[in-house]
Parts: structure tokens; C-alpha cells; sequence
């Protein structure tokens, strides 16, 4: 009888407390996701554990983790040979500004990697005149990096010498103030003192960085197990459950105050 009554009360317990939910994350957005799970009013338990790529996928495929935030794309024979689904849910574009004085409206990609590795110092192979490039960066940490250090330069190194700056209104002020300005930024929204550079001819509007055709720009992943033995499992419906809200109208308003781009329109599959 004894037994029979510990037994009732672990089911009642496991029925009354929210299903925890693991999350690996690869690309340092702990922060993101957690203001996302609190603010859509997630109920379960969120765990999130850093982790590298390849020992994230490892617990993945073990069952040890829900879920994997990865920048990385599994192709379709991929998906197959592993058992995992992944799905865009955010995107970090770079943004390349000038003074809006400036009649330079676009610089080639080739171009922009000369200036950043500090073989082009003027503008005038850019078009412009000869005065000197006033190169300037926002700091490391804010959005945007990523794909300046990854998705753009690769594995080259930034040796210009630039000036840093704390967010997008340090750009401004110095977009206002120097003739010879040029600055990297993440997708954020900037003063009227600077513009926003198309690069290769390309506009970084809200519709060709989604639709791929504007780079850099880095994406982010998320990798769900498709193992059939996984499908029953509370914390694996939890994870549908918050990948579902990571693709819905309120998430894509989160995720864009985080200083990203979300990757789909509300409801749109890939």
C-alpha cells in the first residue's frame, strides 16, 4: 500500500510540474532565449547549457538535450542520416553605413573586405573622393559582429584600424561629424545622419536579407530531434511547443528588439 501511494504521488508530481526543457547553445544567445521563453509565458523549466557544436548534436541524438541553437545549416541528406530537424528562426545582418552627405551608395564586397583587412585607406577606388576612410565598429558584443567575423571575413583577419563604438548612435553622431565615414554595424535602427550602403548592388531591406540576397549576413538555427522513440517524451513536446512559439507573431517582435532579424514571416515554413 505503501508503495502503491509513493507511486500516485511521483505521477501526480510529474503531471503537476511543468516538463523541463534542455537547450544547448552554441552561438552565445543564452540571453536572447531566455527573454524569449519568459516573455512568451513559457510554462516549463528552461535549462540552457553551452556547448560545442559537435557535443551539442552528440546530446541531441542521445536525448540529453531538446534542443541545439546552431548558425550552422544541416542539409536534407544530412537531416536524413542524423535524425534531426532544423528550422531559420533569426538572422544577423551587418549593415554597412555612410554619411547620408555621402553620393556613394554602394560598395562592392571585394571592396569592403580590402578596406577591413586595411589595403584600401581612401575612397576614391570606392568612387568617392581621396580623402581618408574613417572606419568605424560596434563594439564586439551587439549584434551584427558575428557576421562580420564569420560570414564576411572568414577566416581572414580584421587589420584596419578602426574606431570602436558602443552602439548605433555612436555611429550617428560620427556619421554626422566626418566627411570620410564609413561604419559596421548589426541591424539596428540609425539616424538620419547615416544611410545604409547596398552592397554589390544589393539593398539590405527587411526582404532581401531574409530572402538571402543581401550579405552578410549570419543565420541562426534550431536542430530538433526527428527520432520517432523521442516523439512521446514530455520535454520533446516541450520543445515543439517553444519552437512553435519561436516562429509566431509575438516572437518576431522579440526578436527584433533583441537587435536580430527574424528569419520568416509569422507562420511561414521553410
Amino acid at each position: 500500500m505503501k508503495k502503491i501511494l509513493i507511486f500516485s504521488i511521483l505521477v501526480l508530481i510529474q503531471n503537476v510540474l511543468p516538463a523541463k526543457m534542455v537547450i544547448a547553445d552554441t552561438i552565445g544567445q543564452e540571453k536572447i532565449v531566455r527573454t524569449l521563453a519568459m516573455s512568451l509565458t513559457l510554462d516549463r523549466n528552461v535549462e540552457i547549457e553551452s556547448a560545442k557544436l559537435t557535443e551539442a548534436l552528440r546530446d541531441l541524438r542521445q536525448g540529453k538535450v531538446d534542443l541545439v541553437l546552431s548558425n550552422y545549416k544541416l542539409d536534407s541528406k544530412q537531416r536524413v542520416s542524423l535524425k534531426v530537424n532544423c528550422y531559420r528562426y533569426a538572422l544577423e545582418p551587418l549593415l554597412v553605413v555612410t554619411s547620408a552627405a555621402n553620393k556613394i551608395d554602394n560598395i562592392s564586397l571585394e571592396n569592403l573586405k580590402k578596406v577591413l583587412k586595411g589595403d584600401i585607406l581612401t575612397w576614391r577606388p570606392l568612387g568617392g573622393e581621396a580623402y581618408i576612410i574613417n572606419l568605424a565598429i560596434v563594439k564586439d558584443d551587439q549584434p551584427g559582429m558575428l557576421a562580420l567575423y564569420k560570414e564576411f571575413l572568414g577566416k581572414s583577419e580584421l587589420k584596419a584600424k578602426y574606431l570602436p563604438v558602443s552602439n548605433a548612435r555612436g555611429i550617428g553622431v560620427l556619421a554626422s561629424i566626418k566627411a570620410g565615414f564609413l561604419g559596421i554595424c548589426g541591424f539596428a535602427n540609425l539616424p538620419l545622419a547615416a544611410k545604409p550602403l547596398a552592397v554589390n548592388g544589393v539593398k539590405p531591406t527587411i526582404k532581401n536579407i531574409r530572402s538571402g540576397r543581401y550579405r552578410p549576413t549570419a543565420e541562426y538555427w534550431v536542430w530538433i530531434s526527428a527520432r520517432d522513440d523521442f516523439k512521446d517524451r514530455s520535454s520533446h513536446k516541450s520543445a515543439l511547443d517553444f519552437l512553435k512559439l519561436l516562429r509566431s507573431p509575438e516572437a518576431v517582435k522579440l526578436i527584433e528588439s533583441c537587435g536580430l532579424l527574424s528569419s520568416v514571416k509569422p507562420n511561414l515554413k521553410e
